[in-house]
């Protein structure tokens, strides 16, 4: 199996496939967003709410633009020969895990969880979950906490192959601006 196809495709693919690649995930990932009521809430959030299409798109777009703005920054101060569309195509395919979180996001399962939880949030104390479903919650936990680590892998893959990042700085930068991005699509997106 070609690992670096999944793990890094940014070393495999033309810019021009990744760019179009990128764009068509994004779009794809904003009808999931519209058809399963899930929203793209913030860089590193899924959550489960009503929305639809356009709510959706501006979500991603937001987020991409976030995740673009502020790692182009970062690998600008790293290396200054850091190319904008090496950084745009590092922001939307990295995304596409997200898109699958969306997915398991919408299970009936956790909604069943959910409204259950809800229907119980003034007597949180004498909450019954089924053992059952207390162990589904955790499987589907640790799965959304694995795709949360792919997608931090495949930014911080592309970042490293766009910036010639090699020193334990570059990658502190990378926090610094992946925290910075996800605090301003907060902001944005709740405005």
């Amino acid at each position: 199996m070609n690992w670096k196809l999944i793990f890094n495709p940014f070393g495999i693919y033309s810019e021009k496939q990744l760019f179009v690649t990128g764009i068509l995930l994004t779009l794809t990932g904003a009808l999931l967003g519209s058809f399963l009521d899930v929203t793209y809430d913030g860089v590193l959030d899924i959550h489960q709410s009503e929305t639809d299409f356009m709510t959706s798109l501006k979500e991603n777009g937001i987020n991409v633009a976030c995740i673009f703005v502020t790692l182009l920054i970062a690998g600008k101060i790293i290396n200054r020969k850091t190319r904008a569309i090496d950084i745009f195509n590092t922001a939307t395919i990295s995304r596409f895990p997200m898109y699958i979180g969306a997915v398991i996001t919408s299970s009936p399962i956790l909604t069943r969880i959910g409204d259950q939880i809800l229907n119980q949030r003034n007597d949180i104390q004498h909450l019954q979950l089924k053992p059952l479903d207390l162990a589904l919650l955790l499987v589907i936990s640790c799965v959304l906490l694995m795709i949360t680590v792919y997608y931090i892998t495949l930014l911080v893959n592309g970042f490293k192959t766009s910036v010639n990042a090699k020193k334990w700085q570059h990658f502190a930068g990378f926090a610094v601006a992946l925290l910075i991005a996800e605090i301003i699509s907060k902001i944005l997106i709740n405005f």
